[in-house]
């Protein structure tokens, strides 16, 4: 058995890229980190660096509503004007977050977007980003990772549940690749279209 990496994998799969100015962030929705899904995503919008947050996330276990909509009331309680909001409230996994999120986007007027920021758990950055980059290869994506409990970085490797979930993330790539639910996408050090 190879020797477990945690720097490796961080860089590689739990994506991390700086701050800049973008089209539109792009939040994957879930139930685990709803707060600090919701403060990372307004963050971007109140200091500036986006002027539209598409929220995706249909209705699954573990609270009433949608994924999209808890996170927005969120997002909302932290000052980002209602307007600021795009919401797909169907999707129940990562592709269907693309898919039934690309026609609210043509909509909007946003599909010719240069640059995007996909806004989601820690561990998943690099699948978002190739999810986006099968369904959607135009725009130059970034990602912005969300922490929450022992999902952190320098730390996951050193908790049994974390280390069994960003494990688990970093497993899915070569299936969903070879299954062609995600396209290659450029490593961390090359976060380019």
């Amino acid at each position: 058995m190879a020797a477990l990496d945690p720097g490796g994998i961080e860089r590689d799969h739990c994506l991390h890229h700086p701050r800049e100015a973008a089209d539109l962030a792009f939040v994957f929705g879930n139930r685990i980190a709803v707060p600090e899904m919701a403060a990372a995503a307004a963050s971007l919008f109140l200091e500036g660096l986006v002027p539209r947050l598409l929220v995706s996330g249909g209705a699954t276990p573990g609270g009433p509503g949608t994924e999209a909509d808890a996170i927005a009331a969120a997002i909302v309680t932290r000052g980002v004007p209602r307007e600021a909001l795009l919401l797909e409230r169907r999707a129940t996994h990562t592709g269907e977050n693309v898919t039934l999120s690309l026609p609210i986007l043509a909509e909007a007027g946003l599909l010719n977007s240069g640059k995007i920021v996909c806004v989601g758990l820690f561990c998943t950055g690099r699948r978002y980003a190739m999810t986006l980059h099968r369904h959607w290869p135009a725009p130059e994506k970034r990602c912005l990772p969300v922490e929450y409990g022992p999902v952190r970085r320098g730390a996951w490797h050193l908790h049994p549940e974390a280390r069994a979930r960003v494990l688990g993330e970093v497993a899915k790539v070569p299936a969903y690749l070879a299954a062609g639910f995600i396209a290659p996408w450029p490593s961390a050090s090359a976060p380019t279209k």
